[in-house]
């Protein structure tokens, strides 16, 4: 049995942690609003379609989702510079990298083994999918989301008509425009998730 001079040594040794981030105590759901809806909440418009705003809030969020992965793979590849690099100052190497987008770090760690004499390493590594998660994770992020609801048309199976309603991705860069789906979105993280993976096995491989 552990005697008073230990007990009281264990207990001087104990921390207790404290969750000082988690301090939110309501349930109230959170949403993203778009500058279109702030606009019409602003000057307290009466024409609001508050399910609009629902379903662009529920594609935000989910969009944010593979941005945020996104950022991982970014980080990723920041150590993958400096284990290539092996800098002689590492702290230092890494605030400038820090400073760097996602698309040059990739390009960065391309050009160090084509250059560095990584032969197996650099025809094993994963380009595709990374290139791919980096092309979508610059959409995403600097696209726009908006309603687009098209003519009505005759029901193919019955009286009446109906109207398309669908969500569109514009880039803000080149205007192009493309359709967004929740279950596309859920496929974009699923192929980020899998880029990092991609990237970690490539990395245990052949520089760990």
């Amino acid at each position: 049995m552990l005697d008073e001079n230990s007990i009281r040594a264990l207990e001087e040794m104990s921390v207790e942690v404290v969750e000082v981030s988690f301090d939110d105590g309501s349930h109230e759901p959170l949403s993203v609003f778009s500058d279109y809806d702030l606009l019409l909440s602003f000057h307290d418009a009466s024409d609001v379609d508050w399910e609009e705003v629902a379903e662009r809030s529920a594609l935000d969020e989910r969009r944010g989702l593979v941005i945020t992965q996104s950022t991982v793979l970014e980080n990723l590849l920041g150590d993958v510079i400096l284990q290539l690099e092996r800098p002689g100052d590492p702290e230092r190497r890494q605030r400038e990298i820090d400073r760097w987008m996602i698309g040059k770090r990739l390009n960065h760690v391309e050009s160090l083994l084509s250059s560095g004499g990584y032969l197996e390493a650099n025809s094993s590594f994963p380009r595709e999918s990374l290139w791919a998660a980096v092309r979508r994770r610059n959409e995403l992020a600097h696209g726009s989301i908006i309603r687009v609801i098209g003519d009505a048309y005759p029901r193919p199976d019955g009286p009446g008509k109906t109207r398309r309603v669908e969500w569109q991705l514009v880039d803000r860069r080149t205007r192009e425009s493309r359709l967004v789906t929740m279950a596309g979105l859920r496929e974009d993280l699923y192929a980020a998730i899998a880029a990092c993976t991609d990237l970690l096995r490539w990395n245990r491989n052949h520089l760990m």
